[in-house]
């Protein structure tokens, strides 16, 4: 998604290194920070910063690359290549590269009267990792990316969050995380990836408290989530084996929770939730999956509230589907 921005506003553009196998480049304007360090050959890199809103400043930002043909952003670029803009302050933005042919951005853009941290952190080791991280209109965000291994993707996207935290890991190969929050409140997704090819994904839009998280372990794994218009719901999945495949959606529930745990080869497992619960915590809908086997296949569908399903398969072949309205 592309975002807005006036550069009318900007009191002063930092640091720009697009030379090949530049060594360093630094600028500073009333609490602001950047310093970049690259080794290596064919290495590029773009930084621009502005103290604005209420001048809360102390803006910094760190790029360090280690390797070649690492690129970190440009003029133009999709990347957003460290660009913080309007900022309140107290902003962080760091990016680390170790390896050949890595590729970051963190974009932060009008974050007003902003009176806590609002971190971005892209730690890539490897070659060949792609991050991407847009932070937009919050006072108090964090969103971790770390990737260990070689031609992994992540990507998170932040809009209107208060604050919103995300975190993505991958320790492997050819792992693709995302996630995607708009318009939410305390929700914190989390993804942990362990092993190769395996795809996760989670999309918050006006969800406040609870959050999703995935934890993947093995090849070729796919988990997916979908949180709308949600309150006090959780959402967590959990895989270990190979070809697994897990999908959970909560739409217009509260305090409702959908739990996937597959440790096998080719599971499936679909929960769906849909309905208003009551208010009182603790006692709305709930969605248990638990599969231990090959080839196991879990639907569950949950319409109004305070229903309960337990899910367990162990073996082979098994096949389970419930609906409750």
């Amino acid at each position: 998604m592309q975002s807005r921005f006036s550069l009318s506003v900007i009191a002063a553009a930092l640091g720009l290194a697009l030379t090949l196998a530049s060594q360093a480049a630094s600028a500073q304007d009333t609490s602001s920070t950047v310093t970049v360090t690259q080794q290596g050959n064919g290495n590029t890199s773009y930084a621009e910063q502005t103290t604005g809103v209420y001048d809360f400043n102390n803006v910094t930002a760190t790029i360090t690359q280690i390797g070649n043909n690492n690129h970190v952003g440009g003029p133009g670029s999709t990347t957003g290549g460290l660009l913080q803009l309007n900022s309140g302050g107290n902003l962080e933005a760091q990016i680390r590269q170790t390896g050949n042919g890595n590729n970051a951005g963190i974009t932060q853009i009008d974050i007003v009267a902003s009176t806590f941290p609002v971190t971005a952190e892209i730690t890539q080791t490897g070659s060949y990792n792609t991050a991407t991280l847009r932070q937009t209109l919050t006072s108090d965000l964090s969103a971790v990316l770390i990737q260990n291994g070689n031609g992994n993707i992540s990507a998170v996207e932040q809009q209107e969050s208060i604050p919103g935290t995300a975190r993505t890991t991958q320790n492997g190969n050819d792992n693709i995380a995302v996630v995607s929050q708009r318009g939410t409140g305390y929700a914190s997704p989390r993804i942990t990836q362990e092993g190769d090819g395996n795809i996760a994904s989670a999309n918050v839009d006006l969800n406040v408290f609870g959050g999703p998280l995935i934890e993947q372990a093995g090849v070729a794994n796919y988990a997916s989530t979908l949180q709308t218009d949600t309150e006090a719901a959780d959402i967590r999945i959990r895989q270990t084996g190979s070809d697994n495949q897990a999908e959970a959606s909560q739409t217009g529930t509260r305090e409702h929770i959908a739990d996937i745990d597959q440790n096998g080869v080719g599971n499936l497992a679909i929960v769906s939730q849909t309905g208003t619960g009551p208010v009182t915590f603790g006692i709305g809908n709930s969605a248990t999956v638990a599969q231990l086997g090959n080839s196991n296949t879990a639907i569950v569908r949950q319409v109004g509230q305070n229903y309960v399903a337990n899910v367990s398969q162990t073996g082979s072949g098994n096949y389970t589907n419930i609906y409750q309205h």
